[in-house]
């Protein structure tokens, strides 16, 4: 089982709605039941593979409120420029600057989990997502330690 560590001040729905409706999205539940107690924290299983790709690595959960140290607002803000299209949500990171998202383009109610890698991004924004899985729980069942 995952933990989750170093987590911001709990949160709740009412934060929760409010950034949905920012958004324009309805978070999954099972992604809100995570994140209303470990807003901003970092899972203790950290790797997970993917397609060809073995060892990617969760670093962390974007924040929902603004003083969070990486607010999913403000990540969001920074790939307006093109990078991240239209109905992606990074809700997670790495440590190397890519995200892992939700994917709303072909199922508003249904997201399914994507990988965006930020240097394929500059020249081909749909080359830069990589299918993960289809729900936020099947990602944190993949997780697993070094």
């Amino acid at each position: 089982m995952t933990e989750w560590r170093f987590a911001e001040e709990p949160i709740g729905e009412t934060t929760v709605k409010k950034i949905e409706k920012a958004l324009d999205i309805k978070f999954p539940n099972d992604y809100i039941s995570t994140i209303l107690n470990n807003n901003g924290a970092r899972p203790s299983k950290k790797i997970f593979d993917y397609g060809n790709t073995k060892g990617a690595v969760f670093n962390r959960l974007h924040g929902l409120t603004e003083d969070s140290s990486s607010f999913i607002l403000e990540v969001l803000e920074d790939y307006q420029d093109g990078r991240m299209l239209s109905g992606v949500v990074p809700f997670a990171c790495d440590p190397f600057g890519n995200e892992i998202c939700f994917d709303y383009r072909q199922n508003k109610e249904n997201p399914t989990v994507v990988f965006w890698d930020h240097e394929i991004a500059y020249e081909d924004p749909d080359g830069a997502l990589s299918h993960i899985c289809d729900s936020f729980t099947e990602l944190v069942d993949k997780l697993y330690e070094e």
